[in-house]
């Protein structure tokens, strides 16, 4: 504790030293002075707690020191005692209270009174102290209270009726704080029932002394619903409610969820209207490429051939732009994963220069694959994604080229810490573009100029793709480029080793020479007559004896009649679609025939959609037939085909 100050005014030395040999304690500090003036300086520039004053002294007298005192609301109260050696009588002493003072001592000093008499001054002013600071604190207090821009309020618990309440109330609800004492505060809220407030007062849930934050509506002006944060402490039988407005904010979260339900149901939308255009594009499509396989098994002179190449070029083109407004779609919602396997880039480079070799040909131009010196045999890299992304880079190029060459380029930069820095270029004596163009080239269906895709066809696609899958490796797709003077697109992949080198690829095999199933009976439903042929055209190749029918009840109703020992279900057909056929025969008829669901859309969820319906794989529209006899293999030979008699 902070010592006490005490002055001591004499105008006689020997009197101060005698009352400093008396007081001299450790719990208080001593001022001693012979002049009155020296005297009102120390009490002004300190905090003088308790003054013992001589009465007689030269100038200024005891009786004028302390009215001197009394009279300045700065050292008013300070507790002054006189030291006398003069008359006790009553009129004397009456004087001395008069001008403040408390008490007296009388000369000779007696150690033990005077003693006790300071002990008791400094209990009294240390007591007056705490007093003084308390209010002042209690002022400040109502002071914050009375000019908060929250409500502040205090609530009996039991009723919870209001018992003092600031003049915030009528700003914010525009109440008067008058009317609201002795009030329930429960009465100001719009569904007082369903309040967290009622429930905070029935529960008793502030009794445990911590603060308790909750949020309700109450009716303001024009009885218009306002958001309020409460923050309740319950101390000394009372609860203290500090209201906060949250108007604003509880407008901001309520937008903020409408904002969300939106973007859910546009996403939603989106994906529904991306599922549906996969499958009414995909399943012609799948027609398409399914009856060239047919046709490339038959004798086709030069000129069919031909045509026949055209018709898998266009067919193949149509697939990859449906394809890419896909993988946008699941690169921007976060569903799209890279995934490094072991790749040879010598092989991977060559198999795009021979794959685009036609295109450069029949344009005249020259194809040149360049590998840099220190490139590593195996590396860990997604290769089908790299892959994409230097097929569309090469088409472009060959695009927009009418003369001269294009090139790849894979060029070793430095062993880094992680692996090899490699940078992959793709260089081009095309048409080339300017500043202007350039800065629009990888936005979404952005081409060079508007007349790019009457000219030199495409979505503009291909770029934002390349972009989106180069960015997922760590990297960036830059390009420097010159109207009339060609271009160059390029970025760096940090790739490390590879423990095991790629196994080549398996050469293409004509669907009528894969491995028979003979035997084995197999249930198709599909909607589309086209798919349908093209099934049982498949299925008749690899002697499986198989039954057609038309939608998803037709087929629960075959299953209830025979067995069969693999099911191909399509999911989007008339009446009842793959997925409850697949659950109903699952569920209600106990069949454990292995199904392979066809869908001619390549969305996660649904994939996800026939797994969960009990299907046992998924093959997504167009295939090719030789990833359909994998399937089929692979369900034959590893799922237990069903034992149970049909319903």
């Amino acid at each position: 504790m902070e010592n006490t100050k005490i002055l001591l005014l004499d105008d006689r030395e020997e009197n101060l030293i005698s009352l400093k040999a008396i007081l001299n304690r450790d719990d208080i500090d001593i001022y001693a002075t012979t002049s009155p003036n020296e005297a009102l300086r120390i009490v002004w520039e300190g905090d003088i707690a308790v003054a013992l004053v001589d009465v007689q002294m030269p100038g200024m007298d005891g009786f004028e020191f302390a009215e001197t005192l009394f009279s300045s609301p700065k050292t008013r109260e300070i507790l002054i005692v006189f030291v006398t050696a003069i008359s006790k009588e009553t009129t004397y002493a009456v004087r001395g209270l008069k001008t403040g003072a408390i008490d007296y001592l009388y000369k000779p000093l007696d150690p033990y009174i005077t003693n006790a008499k300071v002990d008791s001054l400094i209990k009294l002013a240390r007591s007056q102290r705490e007093i003084r600071d308390k209010n002042k604190l209690l002022e400040n207090y109502a002071t914050i209270v009375l000019n908060s821009p929250d409500i502040i309020a205090t609530v009996e618990p039991e009723t919870g009726s209001i018992q003092s309440i600031n003049p915030s109330v009528e700003t914010i609800l525009g109440i008067t704080p008058a009317s609201l004492l002795k009030t329930p505060i429960l009465d100001l809220l719009v569904e007082p029932l369903k309040s967290s407030l009622r429930e905070v007062l029935v529960k008793r849930s502030y009794a445990g002394g911590e603060t308790i934050v909750v949020e309700d509506q109450f009716y303001g002006r024009l009885r218009q619903p306002v958001w309020l944060e409460l923050r309740i402490m319950y101390k000394n039988r009372l609860l203290f409610v500090n209201l906060h407005d949250v108007e604003k904010r509880k407008a901001h979260e309520l937008a903020l969820v409408e904002a969300q339900a939106q973007a859910e149901k546009a996403r939603k939308t989106k994906e529904a209207f991306l599922a549906n255009m996969s499958h009414e594009i995909r399943t012609p499509l799948n027609g398409i490429i399914g009856l060239g396989n047919l046709l490339s098994a038959t004798e086709l002179s030069e000129s069919q051939s031909e045509l026949l190449n055209m018709l898998r070029q266009s067919s193949g083109s149509l697939l990859n732009i449906l394809n890419d407004i896909l993988d946008i779609s699941k690169i921007d919602e976060g569903k799209f994963s890279i995934i490094p396997t072991s790749t040879d880039l010598r092989v991977l480079g060559k198999g795009i220069i021979d794959l685009m070799r036609f295109k450069a040909d029949e344009k005249e131009l020259e194809l040149h694959l360049e590998i840099g010196l220190g490139i590593p045999e195996c590396v860990l890299v997604d290769g089908m994604r790299l892959n994409q992304i230097l097929l569309n880079l090469v088409g472009n190029a060959l695009k927009f080229t009418e003369t001269g060459s294009v090139m790849l380029k894979l060029e070793y930069l430095a062993k880094v810490p992680s692996g090899h820095a490699i940078r992959f270029a793709v260089t081009d004596t095309g048409i080339g573009m300017s500043e202007d163009q350039l800065a629009n080239i990888f936005s979404e269906y952005g081409q060079a100029s508007e007349n790019t895709s009457h000219q030199y066809g495409g979505t503009g696609l291909g770029l934002t793709i390349s972009q989106k899958l180069v960015r997922l490796m760590g990297s960036e797709l830059e390009v420097n480029s010159r109207s009339r003077h060609g271009s160059q697109f390029f970025f760096t992949l940090v790739l490390s080793d590879a423990n095991e080198k790629t196994a080549g690829a398996k050469p293409s095999v004509s669907f009528q020479n894969l491995p028979s199933f003979e035997g084995k009976r197999v249930l198709v439903a599909e909607d589309n007559p086209i798919n349908a042929l093209l099934l049982k055209k498949y299925l008749k190749a690899w002697q499986l004896d198989a039954v057609i029918v038309g939608n998803g009840k037709e087929a629960v109703d075959q299953l209830r009649e025979e067995l069969f020992d693999l099911i191909i279900m399509d999911t989007r057909m008339p009446e009842m679609d793959g997925f409850q056929a697949a659950r109903l025969a699952r569920e209600e008829l106990r069949v454990t025939t292995p199904i392979l669901s066809l869908s001619a859309t390549v969305l996660p969820e649904e994939v996800a959609q026939a797994l969960e319906a009990g299907m046992n794989d998924t093959l997504s529209k167009p295939f090719e037939p030789e990833k359909l006899h994998q399937k089929i293999d692979l369900l034959l030979t590893t799922v237990t085909p069903a034992t149970v008699s049909p319903i």
